[in-house]
């Protein structure tokens, strides 16, 4: 029930949350965030996207009437290194929006009034990404490291550090203060943005509600006011002309002239973020010479990485071979994993770049390194599942993939879940041996988990029968049924039991079930077959292609792909157009099977 003030005091609320702003924020923005989850929506929320006016309008009516309340979120697990994990946050879709929405109105009154340029950040730009990003914008990061480079070759010293736990340990009390403090930003917005973020944070145990800690997600609204919340520091910090500074996120690093200073100034560092019950993390924090300050950032690396892919876009442009650098590439990566090169400093992220390199020329690299690295540096876990997405996908590279699913070192749930949703979308020309290790990797997935179940499922849909994905529906319905997001993907795998002897089976376990996502992902697919109204509005999303994709197509667009291919109500001339722009996908051999089963 909202108090008799409300309408006076959130009247900017209006215009952030008119219909229109919405539909605008959910198409610039929020589909492509949505897309960049760890788990896959079964048809990428198409169904919201295609009646996105009408549940904008549902939307800016429950906000503006004071009734919304934040939707249960789903968090998994992320490890960060020797088994530490973080928890990151799966918004809803409403959720997202109207967080995005909130920032995006708060970034308008904050931007221009931060109290120093040295520190870097700004909304993603939300353009089509292959991988998520954690902290914001690339082009943010790029000038971050672009001010670190400069100052680092100038000063004698290094102070390289970051805040124990940033997030987790953010108090509500004093970034209200310290976001209120800056002039012009409306206190509603803020009140609201506090009040959804507070209700995403994780309360086990039928706790009572903490008033500290952002929880973390892709979305930029925590991001931003964790940014802000460093403001005072960035003050400091700018005050004294002796020393450099820029800082991303709470990453800080600070140049000066003596090693006295660097020990000073850490001290002040600390007493200031003390004041708002944060602190730097000893653990992490160094001291470096100028040379040291260079390998520790790998500016020489990272420089000849820069050349190379110059190098290699210009010979690709003018149709010139790239053997010697793809040769170049694969021995970088064996001889610097065997050297432990990567292991101090910036090192995951030189080898970062060199694996994004390998995919992107097709050099191959070894499958025990891959194996390595992948088990035991979760933060280049996502560039390995890369590779192998948009590699020939080779029986070594099943067999890999199989080894690293069923290994106990894997403890988080982030781990299997982007194994599974790149190998979904690699382009396997040939079964035999392949199969045997694909299978190898849904025997690995724990049906008894949330995520277990998601994995077994989501590989099932592509790589194993009909009858074996309605054994596992049927097994675990008392599981999925009560999330509403594992309904709808139960719920997307309606065109795959078309016109087969399962389809009875399957459409009384989803009727019976009580999940709305379950009946409206159904629905959509129904609909999608049957009527051409539907047809016409996903027409230009389904023939466009996405060459980031090893299929040409993610796997949630293909199952809706055979959807739009039942259509009888359609011009011929349009499936025609369909089936011919994805000639990709039916190069792969289990694509290909499907079509055929279900004679498209």
């Amino acid at each position: 029930m909202k108090s008799p003030n409300f309408d006076t005091r959130s009247a900017p609320l209006r215009t952030i949350f008119s219909p229109s702003n919405l539909e605008k924020i959910w198409t610039t923005k929020v589909r492509v965030y949505m897309r960049q989850q760890f788990l896959n929506d079964g048809i990428e929320h198409l169904d919201f996207h295609v009646a996105r006016k009408a549940e904008c309008q549902k939307l800016s009516r429950l906000i503006l009437a004071g009734d919304y309340v934040p939707e249960r979120a789903q968090r998994i697990l992320v490890e960060k290194s020797k088994g530490l994990c973080r928890q990151l946050v799966i918004p809803s879709v409403k959720d997202a929006i109207v967080l995005q929405c909130l920032s995006d109105a708060l970034y308008t009154e904050v931007k221009g009034k931060e109290p120093t340029k040295c520190a870097f950040f700004e909304p993603k730009n939300h353009k089509f990404s292959i991988q998520k990003s954690q902290y914001g914008s690339i082009p943010a990061w790029l000038n971050f490291q672009r001010e670190l480079f400069n100052f680092s070759a100038n000063r004698n010293y290094i102070v390289v550090t970051d805040i124990s736990n940033y997030y987790d340990s953010i108090s509500y009390t004093h970034l209200r203060n310290v976001i209120s403090a800056i002039s012009g930003v409306e206190e509603c917005v803020l009140d609201m943005l506090i009040h959804v973020l507070s209700s995403l944070l994780w309360q086990p145990d039928y706790m009572p509600r903490v008033e500290i800690g952002l929880p973390q997600m892709n979305l930029d609204a925590p991001r931003l006011l964790a940014h802000c919340f460093l403001y005072e520091l960035d003050k400091f910090l700018a005050s004294d002309p002796n020393r450099d500074f820029v800082r991303f996120m709470d990453d800080i690093d600070v140049g000066v002239d003596r090693i006295s200073d660097a020990k000073q100034v850490l001290k002040a560092m600390d007493l200031v973020l003390q004041t708002k019950q944060v602190r730097l993390n000893s653990g992490k924090t160094l001291i470096l010479r100028k040379d040291a300050a260079a390998k520790h950032f790998r500016i020489f690396q990272n420089s000849q990485l820069d050349k190379l892919t110059e190098n290699i876009a210009l010979k690709v442009a003018s149709g010139k071979q790239i053997t010697v650098e793809v040769a170049r590439i694969e021995k970088a990566v064996s001889s610097g994993l065997a050297k432990k090169s990567f292991d101090h400093g910036n090192g995951d992220k030189v080898l970062k770049r060199w694996i994004n390199l390998a995919a992107k020329t097709g050099a191959i690299l070894d499958t025990e390194d891959l194996k390595r690295v992948f088990l035991n540096r979760p933060s280049v876990r996502e560039n390995v599942c890369s590779y192998i997405m948009r590699s020939d996908f080779s029986i070594s590279l099943a067999k890999m993939a199989a080894e690293c699913a069923r290994s106990p070192l894997l403890v988080d749930d982030a781990g299997r879940v982007d194994l599974v949703n790149y190998l979904l979308e690699a382009l396997v020309p040939r079964k035999g041996k392949r199969h045997d290790h694909i299978m190898r990797v849904q025997a690995a997935c724990d049906v008894q988990t949330y995520f277990g179940l998601y994995c077994k499922m989501w590989l099932q849909s592509k790589y194993d029968t009909t009858q074996a994905l309605l054994d596992t529906i049927q097994a675990t319905q008392a599981l999925w049924a009560s999330h509403e997001r594992m309904g709808r993907l139960v719920g997307s795998f309606s065109p795959l039991f078309a016109d087969i002897a399962e389809k009875s089976s399957y459409y009384t376990l989803i009727n019976q079930a009580v999940n709305h996502g379950v009946r409206d992902v159904s629905r959509f697919h129904d609909a999608l077959a049957n009527d051409p109204n539907v047809f016409n509005s996903m027409y230009d999303s389904l023939k466009a292609t996405n060459p980031s994709r090893g299929t040409g197509i993610t796997h949630p667009k293909f199952l809706c792909l055979l959807s739009a291919l039942k259509n009888k109500a359609v011009p011929p001339t349009q499936i025609a157009t369909l089936k011919n722009n994805h000639v990709l996908a039916w190069k792969d051999a289990y694509y290909s099977d499907i079509a055929k089963r279900l004679s498209i």
